[in-house]
């Protein structure tokens, strides 16, 4: 069973990451004094390289919560989630050839800057920023709850401290290094994220005992389910919702802030088609390796003949990778560390990444005409920029303790919000871009229905949706817990079971 501490060189290992990560950001501090201009500290010049910017793009995309919970996803409803890799791929073959050429050659601050020029409306730009940028603080509220449960289930550390450490970290250097301290940290992160998520397949595999053995058991668990093609939009996983939902919502994600801030930061729009090619490769195979890692811990706790949700150990699917791993590498000093520093690296690398672009669109679309107006000099504007990246870091960990009680796996979380509001900013995204008839009213009209039908869907959903059916933990006749509760006459309830309403989604 796993242990509910770590040593003091997991200490040790978790104290140097977030170290060199503030270090990283001071350096860039230092090192652009002299370039004190809105210009360097939010684009970086518009000289950042090909290889930081595609590590920096893929592990803004690969959130903490994907760590956290797509291999709990995978372990209680199968691997068919690894379809969205698909859609990733699909996604990001098209940006290629569409979004990079038109959005780089504008060289945009702000994506939102497009839509005053496609549309010529100030209103209508400030309306989908506003709409983006609460998308951006509520999301990242919940990825800030990935790094706060690993440390809870691995260390019994509280579940605020944890957000406010990661929070004040992730905002501490994106403010004193602007976006190429960001850039630069993400690179390290990236790193970090590589070694630790490979360290725990590969030692997990080893002790289950190969790969081979790890899938047949998988499959014979159920792990493996055969796709489903069905159409029904009320199908939870479907290869249509997968690939083709997968497909819209990395589209969403690229039209974003802190992806077009990125785009737009390099020279030339053939290295940010090097970048995006190369984005979706990197990013479709880790999908593929997180979703593994689900059927690994399954096939793991199948050889060892105990579920620890069965078993009671567990009550909250988010707390299973970091359960898992504290089982595969006990007694291996920091080795747990490495761990929560590669869940620690996932979070503040999309925290950091989207404060940053909140930074940047309170300067550029709030903040602009009162600038004008006055004749802000450009020392005022990076002294507002980077207030405005501690204001968000602060409200961002405020709303993740509320973000605490949503239900089902972080993920899903993530997803449900992130779709509700950049499906609609994508929609009047692509009317500028693919219809020249296209003009304001269609874009206001589109954009207020998309986002009421999109908040009905959601609601829907959790009123009168299909619920998902968990497949079968589990062997759990080795749990010593379980053991004595049969020798007692006890009944431990069972987390997988939906009648129980949301006990199996929150620590009590």
């Amino acid at each position: 069973m796993a242990k509910d501490s770590v040593s003091a060189a997991d200490y040790v290992v978790i104290c140097g990451f977030l170290s060199l990560s503030v270090g990283i950001g001071l350096y860039y501090a230092f090192r652009g004094r002299r370039r004190k201009t809105r210009e360097e500290y939010l684009m970086g010049g518009r000289r950042l390289h090909v290889i930081p910017v595609t590590l920096s793009l893929c592990v803004t995309y690969l959130s903490s919560t994907s760590f956290v919970g797509m291999p709990a996803e995978t372990f209680s409803s199968g691997f068919t989630y690894a379809f969205v890799s698909l859609g990733c791929a699909v996604a990001m073959f098209i940006t290629v050839f569409t979004v990079v050429p038109m959005m780089h050659s504008l060289q945009l601050t702000s994506v939102y800057e497009y839509f005053q020029l496609r549309f010529g409306s100030v209103v209508l730009r400030r309306c989908i920023c506003v709409v983006g940028m609460v998308q951006n603080i509520f999301y990242t509220a919940v990825i800030l709850l990935a790094p706060a449960v690993a440390m809870e289930t691995v260390a019994g550390l509280p579940l605020w401290v944890s957000v406010l450490l990661v929070g004040a970290v992730a905002t501490l250097y994106t403010a004193i290094g602007g976006l190429r301290g960001v850039v630069a940290v993400d690179v390290f992160q990236a790193l970090i994220l590589a070694v630790g998520l490979y360290s725990i397949l590969f030692k997990g595999v080893y002790d289950i005992g190969g790969i081979g053995l790890t899938w047949d058991l998988a499959v014979q668990g159920g792990r493996v389910p055969p796709v489903d093609f069905s159409a029904d939009p009320r199908v939870r996983h479907s290869f249509w919702s997968l690939v083709v939902g997968g497909a819209f919502m990395f589209m969403a994600y690229i039209f974003d802030q802190s992806a077009i801030q990125r785009m737009c930061a390099l020279p030339s729009v053939r290295q940010a088609k090097l970048v995006y090619a190369a984005t979706g490769v990197v990013v479709s195979i880790y999908v593929v390796s997180i979703s593994f890692l689900g059927l690994v811990a399954y096939s793991y706790y199948t050889v060892q003949g105990c579920d620890p949700f069965k078993a009671g150990y567990l009550k909250n699917r988010n707390q299973l990778v970091p359960y898992f791993m504290m089982e595969i590498f006990n007694g291996l000093p920091g080795m747990s560390g490495l761990f929560l520093a590669t869940i620690f690296s996932a979070g503040l690398s999309s925290v950091s990444s989207v404060i940053n672009g909140l930074a940047a669109n309170t300067i550029e679309d709030l903040l602009r005409p009162v600038f004008d107006r006055y004749n802000t000099a450009e020392k005022g504007k990076i002294f507002t920029a980077k207030m405005s990246v501690f204001f968000y870091g602060g409200l961002c960990v405020c709303l993740s303790f509320g973000a605490w009680s949503l239900p089902g796996t972080v993920i899903q979380a993530a997803m449900g919000i992130g779709g509700a509001c950049s499906g609609p900013v994508l929609g009047v995204f692509l009317l500028g871009a693919a219809a020249p008839w296209g003009n304001i009213m269609g874009a206001a009209s589109g954009l207020l229905v998309s986002l009421v039908l999109n908040v009905w869907i959601a609601l829907g959903g959790i009123m009168y949706g299909r619920r998902p059916v968990p497949l079968p933990p589990a062997p759990g006749n080795s749990c010593h817990v379980l053991d004595a509760a049969n020798t007692k006459g006890l009944h431990l309830p069972d987390p997988f079971n939906n009648s129980t309403g949301h006990q199996d989604i929150r620590t009590r």
